[in-house]
């Protein structure tokens, strides 16, 4: 490993730097005890001469071999750099970089050989992001590949981004004895503020009409094998009978019996005296909320 190699080379220039430090030292100290003798006869004995010659001598042999210690560390160290160019990883794909598993001075080798093996890196091309949700048995018979889509975040308010189904899964999943399937959805257009893993709720039209009646569920009666509205004629509600067409979770497409501009009841109250009050809205000609259409009125 280089970073270790880098650090006992730094450690052997300090060695020897120490060693060259003590040998200058010694000279000097041998010097001095040399000069003073000569000019003060018996200054130092020639014990403390022979001792200062011998500190010397060690010095100058800590020198030679802090050179060859350092001379062996740098080579070790300019060895681990060149296979530390060699192990340069290079990404298969240009992408963003999402997440990393890795620190300084981990051995590569021992994480990918252990039990729980770890990706270093993840890198991502969040340019093919794509929208995953799970669509409802009852519902998945009308989704087809193509059909369009619109998707909202609960993470960005107010943006609705658009996009096509590009797969369905063959197989449901079972949860809490409802069965579902992934449907997976690519963007017409990826907004940066889009990220990965983010909750997405998906509405994907599988049917449009153009310049159709609907009104609200609620506002649909039967009566055995016959579809009715209460129309509000002269403040008082008139049973029309109706033919219906598509509908969704909200409305139900009106094909006759009704016309745009009548106020139809949409919810009835009975109190306690039995007196109804009724509350109408103002229908026109507008579309239902995922097949298309018209505005509403």
């Amino acid at each position: 490993m280089w970073i270790k190699a880098a650090a006992s080379y730094e450690s052997a220039k300090s060695s020897l730097e120490s060693a060259e430090a003590n040998e200058k030292q010694a000279k000097a100290d041998l010097s001095s005890a040399r000069h003073k003798n000569h000019t003060t006869p018996g200054s130092y004995s020639s014990k403390q001469i022979t001792a200062m010659e011998e500190k010397l001598d060690a010095a100058k042999k800590s020198i030679k071999a802090s050179e060859k210690n350092l001379v062996a560390v740098l080579a070790d160290y300019q060895n681990q750099q060149a296979n530390a160019a060699e192990r340069k990883v290079i990404a298969p794909i240009s992408g963003t970089v999402n997440e990393i598993n890795i620190k300084n001075g981990d051995d590569l080798g021992k994480l990918s050989s252990s039990s729980t093996k770890v990706t270093p890196i993840i890198i991502g091309d969040l340019n093919t992001l794509k929208a995953q949700v799970q669509v409802n048995e009852v519902d998945i018979p009308s989704v087809s590949i193509d059909k369009k889509a619109t998707l909202t975040f609960d993470a960005i308010e107010g943006f609705t981004a658009t996009g096509k189904v590009e797969k369905i899964d063959s197989l449901g999943t079972i949860t809490q004895n409802v069965v579902t399937y992934n449907v997976t959805i690519g963007f017409d257009a990826l907004d940066p503020r889009i990220k990965p893993e983010m909750s997405v709720s998906a509405a994907i039209i599988t049917d449009v009409k153009q310049d159709v009646i609907t009104v609200p569920n609620s506002a649909v009666k039967s009566e055995g094998n016959t579809n009715y509205v209460l129309v509000l004629t002269n403040d008082s509600p008139v049973q029309h009978p109706v033919e219906i067409g598509a509908t969704n979770n909200t409305d139900t497409e009106i094909l006759s019996g009704v016309n745009a501009g009548d106020k139809v009841v949409t919810q009835t109250i009975t109190s306690s005296n039995t007196n109804t009050n009724s509350s109408s809205s103002s229908r026109g000609g507008f579309g239902i909320p995922g097949l298309g259409g018209g505005p509403r009125d």
